[in-house]
Formats: C-alpha cells, sequence, structure tokens
C-alpha cells in the first residue's frame, strides 16, 4: 500500500517536471521589406525643353550640342525611392523619340531655385512624399534645329541604392519595349518647339 502511493507520487511528479519543460512551438515570423510593386513608384513630367545650339554649355556643365530637359520627378509613396540616372550601361535612362530630330539620353544634373547643380549620382533619392528637379541633356547628333519634340523619356527605380537590387523588380524587358518591366516609368513629352536655351537651362 505504501509503495502503491510512492510510485503515484512519483509518478506525478514527473509528468509535473515534464509539463513544465513543454515549449509550445510557436512559427516564426520575419518581416521583410516592405518594398514591393504595391506601393507604387515615381511618378514625372517634362515642364519645359530647348535646344543647346553649340557647345558653349558644355566646359561648365558637359551638355553636348543638342537638347535639353526640364524634369520634375515625384515619390507619391511613404517610402524612399531612388532613380537611376547615369548611363553606365546597367539601368540606363532612355529617350524614345517619335519627332522629326532624334536625340538620346546624355547627361543630367540637378536642378535648384533655378540654378543648374552637380551631376546626378547613380543612384538619385527621391524622399518619400517629395520631389527632385533635374535637367537632362540629350544630343549625341549634329543637328539642334528649333524642332519639335515628342516622345517619351523612360528611367529605371527601386527601393536600394544598387541598381538592380530591389527583389520586387525584374527590370525585364527593358526599354525600348513598351511598356518596359516593372521598376521603369515612363514620362511622355510633346513640345511644339524647342527654342533656344537660356544660360543651358529651358
Amino acid at each position: 500500500m505504501t509503495e502503491q502511493r510512492e510510485d503515484r507520487r512519483i509518478s506525478r511528479r514527473t509528468i509535473a517536471k515534464g509539463a513544465a519543460w513543454a515549449i509550445p512551438v510557436v512559427p516564426l515570423v520575419v518581416a521583410t521589406p516592405a518594398y514591393a510593386t504595391s506601393s507604387g513608384g515615381p511618378s514625372g513630367v517634362i515642364t519645359n525643353a530647348c535646344k543647346q545650339p553649340g557647345e558653349s554649355c558644355f566646359k561648365q556643365y558637359g551638355f553636348i550640342k543638342g537638347y535639353t530637359f526640364l524634369v520634375t520627378i515625384t515619390n507619391p509613396t511613404a517610402v524612399d525611392l531612388y532613380i537611376y540616372p547615369t548611363i553606365d550601361q546597367q539601368l540606363d535612362p532612355y529617350f524614345a523619340v517619335t519627332s522629326s530630330v532624334p536625340f538620346s539620353y546624355s547627361t543630367a544634373r540637378l536642378y535648384t531655385g533655378g540654378v543648374i547643380g552637380a551631376p546626378l549620382p547613380a543612384a538619385l533619392l527621391i524622399p518619400a512624399g517629395g520631389n527632385v528637379q533635374i535637367i537632362i541633356n540629350a544630343g549625341t547628333n549634329s543637328n539642334s534645329a528649333n524642332t519639335d519634340a515628342i516622345g517619351r523619356l523612360v528611367i529605371a527605380w527601386g527601393h536600394t541604392q544598387t541598381q538592380g537590387g530591389d527583389p520586387d523588380h525584374p527590370y525585364t524587358p527593358a526599354p525600348p519595349t513598351n511598356p518596359p518591366g516593372e521598376g521603369w516609368f515612363t514620362i511622355p513629352f510633346s513640345f511644339a518647339s524647342t527654342p533656344p536655351c537660356d544660360n543651358c537651362a529651358p
């Protein structure tokens, strides 16, 4: 009788001890960055255009004979993003031109308070809810006539400073395919004429 009571006490203690060390299995949830396509991307508008009739703006700004565009890039989202505005054989910006005189993307600089600023980096920050104004030079042809300018500008963007580093953007197909793949945004433009630039700016 005594042995039976002792066995029951040992059995209960053993069960209680085992229960104390039993840890419930809880799934591990890891937060991932909300880069996603659902957050949206930048938008842009080209507000003005002019012609660079010669090489007078090359020494100061690197602008070649051709055309210059004033562009405002807006980030309507709640997270910072980057555009990739340089020519480096990765995610190069692209002009698709349907007007009478062809031109292609050459270089770009900041444009702040009516003043041409520094050359753009490979990844230009567009802050959440903000906008940045840039000036783009387009040339590589010998014609700088006061002509119309019609077409679209296509620029890559992402949430990382590293071009192509945003996992939500495959960036394929790339321009000139229209529409391009996820990770590009398009700015249409149409100007009846491109008068001479004023101190190198539109």
